[in-house]
């Protein structure tokens, strides 16, 4: 009775017992696997996503700072030849000096914007494609160096934005500006530098097509030195429309942004009678990817998102459908939109 008892006791385990001992280890493992899994994933889709937004963030808001300084003028500097910029800016009684913005329903010619500070320089300027003549050639060249565009593309544009951003005369008690800083960044252009040959800023930003097998940028060229540079990776497109304020009638005056027109290319802008001087607002658009050097995007995102989102629009201004992806192309895809007014738009209708 003492042997069988005790071999009773030493019994091991069934085939059956082990088996399903086995089945539920393996279960076990499949959901700390999965939960392994999805939570990796969610992270990556987390960095995928900060990838993008991080950087579209600094993009806009170094535009929207931009484009709220375009076409500011110091009323309490003191102009080349000690007299009060106000004075030099505004010249009662003459239509072709009367003010920075002019607007007139005539198809006449208009005087260049702040003809008189700077000659042939306007605060808002762009390009449905590239634009020649750098910011630092236009400030340094005697007379200043034209603003014109190069090859049009649908996806690719171009905005020129100037400013003033240093005081004509330092001395002058009563500037509103002061003089740069490179701590602050005050009196600086995009690139954190002094404006070349006088005080005004001149930013140019741009999406140019990028060399084979590089990665797309959106790039910045500020008036202190020739030559563009990066501000922000995976910026596929950079497209630009430009609202205007309506025309003035015979007899009226009209106040500043009482009538919009839709919104506009630059192409259009340039041909319309009232040229750049009739622009009160300007709508970014940036369709950004995550960089091709992270790899490919968090597990799924390439099935989820089979087509890519696109900038351009129909001719009723809806968004075009999204488009195929390149072949090979996993990465994840993102469309930013905004709209920025020209808080400076200060507009007279000389009738």
């Amino acid at each position: 009775m003492k042997i069988a008892s005790s071999t009773a006791r030493q019994r091991g385990l069934t085939l059956i017992e082990l088996l399903v001992s086995l089945v539920i280890g393996l279960v076990i493992l499949a959901a700390i696997g999965t939960v392994y899994l999805n939570t990796t994933n969610t992270t990556r889709q987390r960095e995928d996503q900060a990838q993008l937004n991080e950087p579209a963030r600094v993009v806009m808001r170094m535009l929207k700072q931009s484009l709220t300084q375009a076409g500011y003028v110091d009323f309490f500097d003191l102009d080349a030849a000690n007299r009060a910029q106000a004075a030099a800016v505004f010249v009662p009684g003459n239509a072709v000096q009367t003010n920075m913005f002019v607007r007139v329903p005539s198809a006449t010619p208009l005087p260049s914007p702040l003809s008189q500070f700077f000659g042939g320089l306007t605060p808002v300027f762009g390009c449905d494609g590239a634009m020649t003549s750098s910011p630092n050639t236009i400030a340094t060249s005697a007379p200043p160096a034209a603003q014109a565009c190069g090859a049009a593309n649908a996806t690719r544009h171009t905005l020129q934005i100037a400013y003033q951003g240093l005081p004509n005369n330092p001395a002058n008690p009563s500037n509103s500006l002061v003089p740069a800083d490179t701590t602050t960044g005050d009196g600086l252009d995009c690139l954190q530098r002094v404006p070349a040959a006088g005080v005004m800023v001149i930013n140019r930003f741009s999406a140019p097509a990028p060399a084979a097998g590089a990665a797309s940028q959106l790039m910045c060229e500020g008036s202190g030195a020739a030559g563009a540079q990066p501000i922000a990776e995976g910026v596929e497109e950079f497209v630009l429309r430009y609202q205007m304020s309506a025309p003035g009638t015979a007899g009226n005056l009209v106040a500043a942004g009482s009538g919009q027109q839709r919104y506009l290319s630059a192409s259009d802008v340039t041909a319309s009678a009232q040229g750049w001087a009739a622009v009160t607002a300007v709508e970014i658009c940036i369709v950004a990817a995550t960089p091709v050097t992270s790899g490919a995007a968090a597990q799924g995102t390439a099935a989820l998102q089979a087509t890519r989102p696109t900038c351009t629009r129909d001719a009723d201004g809806a968004f075009d459908a999204n488009v195929a992806r390149a072949a090979g192309d996993n990465r994840l895809w993102k469309r930013y939109v905004s709209v920025v007014s020209l808080r400076n738009a200060v507009f007279a209708t000389p009738l």
